[in-house]
């Protein structure tokens, strides 16, 4: 039975890299979903092609200054919209799982091409294989993220079955370019050659000083591969990476990314959740010792959603804590400076305060970011009688 299990596996990782892994379910899809997306063409000189990138912007982009992190989708025309709004979904209103997210979906050319060890002496298209991918993702397509928006230096990839085997060797080319993963259900051997794990295994010896989140997944699948990733990381992972798998024997091969996805995001940002419900942070010195723990986690400032702090400034204004209330809504002022919200609720709680004149100019902006504002113009008006 052992193998002709290893022969089902190892005939399963051919069909995928002979006819491009699931060419029907990527198939080429020209126009991005969701009215609210931007796609982009990356004409690049590593590839000498082509690459149509789509790209969705969280949902507070157009209202603050704020930097955030992205999540590269390998596959992106299989994933992009769901994942999407996934961000949207766990680091949205009363959730508070993760932070707000820019998510880039890099659409495929030839999948087989560009995610397995290339043919270095084959004058095809196939030569250089995922050397040259993975030069256009570090080369031209980051710098091109970081250089056009608003963007912090953490970035995940998310990589499911072939894509997986380019996400070890990406980190074997650069342990630092990603500092997070999600292998969904990944290709760990390029049939029976071992030569991208092999890289990976050397790169985990010799940085010793990575620091990465690392979240594997399988369906109800064979698990030969990945009890051989699994025991490199064992035995050669350095402390700074934290790693976990989880097996989902409900689901196959194509099912398991959703589950995949929303688990791994909450396992990278295992620590960033607080209930708004049952809020253990009580005043404003509270949530910047919070969020300043967080910044060391992930090496960038982060900055508390705008609803969290909303939320943690009304409990204290209905709790008589005005002065306290107030600290937390100019902190949304602050980090949020085009949210009429912000606004409206520090107007709020200045005319709780007795404060009419700060409260006025506070209503006056609110109404001006957002003339449909309604309850704010009529309290300024109530205010300026």
């Amino acid at each position: 039975m052992k193998e002709i299990t290893n022969l089902c596996f190892i005939l399963f990782v051919n069909i995928i890299v002979c006819f491009g892994a699931f060419t029907n379910l990527y198939g080429q899809v020209e126009t991005i979903p969701l009215s609210d997306n931007k796609a982009i063409v990356i004409d690049s000189k590593v590839l000498k092609e082509q690459r149509s990138i789509w790209i969705h912007f969280p949902i507070s982009y157009n209202t603050s200054n704020k930097r955030y992190p992205v999540l590269y989708l390998l596959d992106g025309e299989g994933h992009f919209k769901y994942v999407s709004e996934l961000t949207d979904y766990l680091s949205g209103y009363d959730r508070n799982r993760t932070p707000e997210m820019i998510v880039v979906g890099i659409v495929n050319v030839s999948r087989s091409r560009d995610f397995t060890p290339g043919k270095e002496n084959n004058n095809t298209s196939d030569a250089a294989g995922n050397s040259k991918f993975f030069q256009f993702v570090q080369d031209e397509l980051v710098p091109y993220i970081d250089q056009n928006y608003r963007t912090q230096p953490y970035r995940i990839l998310s990589a499911h079955s072939l894509a997986g085997l380019f996400s070890l060797y990406a980190q074997a080319r650069n342990p630092y370019l990603f500092r997070a993963s999600v292998l969904i259900s990944p290709v760990v051997l390029y049939g029976e050659n071992k030569d991208v794990l092999n890289q990976y295994q050397a790169a985990l010896k010799k940085n010793k000083s990575i620091s990465e989140k690392m979240f594997i997944t399988l369906g109800d699948e064979d698990t030969k591969s990945i009890d051989i990733l699994k025991n490199v990381l064992t035995s050669d992972a350095p402390s700074g990476i934290n790693w976990k798998f989880q097996k989902y024997n409900d689901e196959n091969h194509f099912s398991v990314t959703y589950k995949s996805i929303y688990d791994g995001l909450k396992f990278i940002y295992s620590n960033w959740f607080i209930d708004n419900y049952n809020p253990t942070i009580q005043s404003y010195s509270e949530l910047q010792s919070y969020f300043n723990k967080l910044s060391e986690e992930f090496a960038y400032k982060t900055i508390p959603p705008e609803n969290l702090v909303n939320n943690l400034g009304y409990r204290q204004l209905r709790s008589g804590h005005t002065e306290e209330a107030i600290k937390f809504f100019k902190e949304n002022i602050r980090n949020y400076p085009n949210s009429w919200n912000a606004y409206d609720s520090l107007g709020e709680a200045y005319m709780k305060k007795g404060d009419k004149k700060t409260a006025i100019e506070n209503y006056k902006k609110s109404v001006s970011i957002n003339p449909d504002n309604m309850d704010g113009k009529e309290i300024l008006k109530q205010l300026e009688n």
